[in-house]
């Protein structure tokens, strides 16, 4: 007789023999060179990149939710959309030369849904120090915030995945006379920061980390946060405050569907692409056609779904704080269709807006939308 509490025991003890019952994915993550090797690199040259092909040689689609380098010298970028059977993706790996003269040899470790993980691409070669009157390629630092200068104020995460960690930097420059202490103030626990050094002599160069963990953010759609900085002036103790705006789209992870499963999946679809307020009242003269009794000028668009199944709409929103939306349904049935309206204040707006809506969903063929708005004053 076939003893079950035996089998029962061998599945908890043996994850390996319990693999041979669950069925997994069939993506397969081929590269045909996982080595790269640049030879000499010069130091004054700046950055050196290599793009590694990514083949699906499996039967599903591949995703390949994180890549992560060695250490800070490396940065990855990466293909975010499924790679479907067949088809080939791409791994960016470039290498900063600075300051690192010689001999050097880098992994990157990429995860994917692919039963063979993660695995690993490597990139090597030999830095020639700049000549002594040589200056590397100059990077613009064309924020600040008080003696401390940026390359930027916002940080764009593409479209990240349930059980991804988004991973992005930003330069900074001390070009005081004085030591500089950055603090990154108090964060949502989705969103880590860390200033790499943390104190900045003067004329030194260094780079704020970001990560951004899908996992803890438990919930989908554009999220907007913002970074705090404090910046403190090691001679005078003088502070100064900041921030660094992050936007992040979090998407369903459609790795798992099935051709099927595409045929019935739910389709967005908008009756405009384009909102246009038109010229604003100014110096012309000019007159709005719709103004409310609020001060307000609005705008309407609509949802439909065209799909076979439940349209989840995850977020409508603008990171413009000039621009107002309301109503709207969440989920649309197949056919449904749902209007959301857009406002504007023309009293508080000075010059010409030109910006996005961003409407997050559960359409595998489009996540992610935009709706461009533009108004004239």
């Amino acid at each position: 007789m076939f003893n079950y509490r035996l089998l029962s025991v061998l599945l908890l003890l043996f994850p390996p023999f319990q693999g041979i019952i669950i069925a997994q994915d069939k993506a397969e993550l081929y590269i045909g060179e996982p080595t790269h090797d640049f030879g000499v690199v010069a130091e004054a040259a700046g950055l050196a990149s290599h793009t590694f092909i990514i083949k699906n040689t499996g039967a599903d689609p591949l995703v390949i939710t994180r890549v992560t380098a060695s250490c800070g010298c490396t940065r990855p970028e990466w293909t975010r959309s499924p790679i479907e059977p067949g088809s080939s993706g791409e791994v960016t790996i470039s290498y900063n030369p600075k300051g690192r003269p010689g001999p050097f040899y880098k992994s990157v470790a990429v995860y994917s849904n692919a039963k063979d993980k993660p695995k690993l691409l490597h990139v090597k070669g030999n830095v020639t120090p700049k000549p002594a009157n040589a200056t590397l390629p100059a990077i613009s630092y064309p924020y600040s915030i008080g003696p401390l200068k940026l390359q930027t104020k916002t940080i764009h995460y593409n479209s990240i995945r349930p059980g991804e960690t988004g991973e992005e930097k930003i330069p900074v420059r001390n070009e005081s006379q004085h030591p500089l202490t950055i603090h990154t103030g108090k964060l949502p626990n989705y969103l880590t920061a860390e200033a790499n050094p943390d104190t900045l002599q003067p004329g030194e160069t260094g780079e704020i980390y970001l990560l951004f963990h899908t996992d803890k953010a438990k919930r989908m759609g554009r999220i907007l946060t913002a970074l705090p900085l404090e910046v403190e002036d090691g001679a005078n103790r003088k502070h100064t405050t900041g921030k660094i705006d992050v936007a992040a789209n979090v998407i369903d992870n459609f790795a798992r569907l099935s051709a099927a499963d595409k045929a019935k999946a739910p389709a967005i679809q908008f009756s405009s692409t384009l909102i246009d307020f038109g010229k604003l009242p100014g110096k012309s003269g000019a007159i709005i056609p719709f103004i409310g009794g609020s001060g307000k000028e609005s705008e309407t668009f609509t949802i439909t779904n065209t799909g076979k199944s439940v349209l989840s709409i995850y977020s409508v929103t603008s990171d413009d704080e000039l621009t107002a939306i309301s109503g709207g349904k969440k989920e649309l049935n197949p056919g449904a269709a749902t209007e959301y309206k857009v406002s504007i204040r023309p009293k508080e707006i000075k010059t010409k807006i030109e910006t996005f809506i961003h409407v997050v969903c559960n359409d595998p063929s489009g996540p992610v939308r935009l709706i461009k708005v533009t108004a004239e004053k």
